[in-house]
């Protein structure tokens, strides 16, 4: 049985990407390794699929660790999703969004050269590593060059450049995403799309006054569901291209307002709308569409849930999280 080591694990798509693996491949031994314990609350992995599944805690910074432990573990795969993600934390704290993005994927890469396993190697950047572009530039395909405008973006276009280097330099088979705004449920509100939907709910819940606090409400952003990202993992795990990057996207643009009123029309909730100052960046990418016709053609892969379908998705999980919450015994 091949060994899959995901980093990361205890996060948003960690989970997802979990659940996909224990519905669709039952061929793989799982090993995961975050600094926290999973505590999912948003897939429904039951106990009879995790036999495979094997949880490891440890800080990927600390380099003899986890040498010592991919040389025990000596994966076939390894998908790396690690990493502080937040553009808006990565303005809060640059030094330890850049040092701890770059260096814990150096940390993996460079254990893999010295193990020589043949480990192949996804590696998982974002669409951020485009900057501002202009409305020529749209769709963004990998092609386009890339001009990092914030703390997060350079670190993961610098992690991008090392799995090139190691790609080419040492022969390593890595390959790379430009992973696109992701939504659904379990994500945390630290995350536009499910910082404005739990307003919703604390609206219908009585909780919020009817007003949606937001940043910029102009900004264009390619939402792909997370359900489709993993799907999307799995085959670039298995069947992308070595020294290749590919855009996972959906080739849809949708401003923060327009999204607002989607969901003031399937909730029948009227809400207003406040900016607020303290959630602008100091620089924002105005319009961020991706093409994902490369990922298409060469594997087959497209998006298969709707926008819709995905908004509902994290209205549920939120009405569920904070009906909860409230609940007599949970306060």
């Amino acid at each position: 049985m091949k060994k899959l080591l995901i980093t990361g694990i205890s996060g948003f798509v960690g989970g997802h990407m979990v659940d996909f693996l224990t519905r669709n491949r039952q061929d793989l031994e799982i090993h995961g390794i975050s600094r926290s314990q999973p505590a999912w609350d948003f897939v429904p992995v039951r106990p009879e699929l995790l036999t495979n599944h094997y949880f490891h805690r440890a800080d990927l910074l600390e380099i003899p660790k986890i040498k010592k432990f991919l040389e025990c573990v000596q994966p076939d795969y390894i998908l790396h999703m690690a990493a502080q993600s937040s553009v808006a934390e990565s303005w809060k704290t640059p030094v330890f969004s850049f040092m701890n993005n770059t260096n814990i994927f150096l940390n993996i890469i460079d254990t893999v050269r010295l193990n020589d396993n043949g480990a192949r190697v996804l590696s998982i950047g974002s669409s951020e590593q485009y900057g501002v572009v202009s409305a020529q530039d749209l769709p963004l395909t990998e092609e386009t060059p890339q001009h990092p405008a914030n703390p997060y973006a350079v670190a993961r276009v610098a992690q991008e450049q090392l799995a090139t280097i190691y790609a080419n330099g040492y022969g390593l088979d890595i390959c790379c995403t430009r992973s696109f705004n992701h939504c659904g449920p379990g994500q945390t509100d630290r995350f536009v799309i499910s910082a404005i939907v739990k307003q919703f709910v604390q609206i219908a819940h009585g909780l919020q006054d009817p007003v949606i606090h937001i940043g910029n409400g102009s900004i264009v952003r390619d939402f792909v569901d997370v359900h489709d990202v993993v799907a999307a993992y799995d085959l670039l795990l298995s069947k992308g291209r070595r020294g290749e990057v590919y855009n996972v996207c959906s080739g849809t643009g949708r401003t923060i307002r327009e999204i607002i009123t989607l969901l003031s029309d399937m909730t029948g909730i009227d809400a207003g709308v406040h900016q607020e100052l303290a959630q602008i960046r100091p620089i924002d990418n105005p319009c961020i569409i991706g093409s994902s016709e490369k990922i298409r053609r060469e594997l087959g892969w497209k998006p298969s849930v709707s926008f819709d379908q995905s908004l509902r998705s994290v209205y549920e999980y939120w009405d569920h999280r904070i009906r909860q919450e409230g609940a007599p015994g949970n306060n």
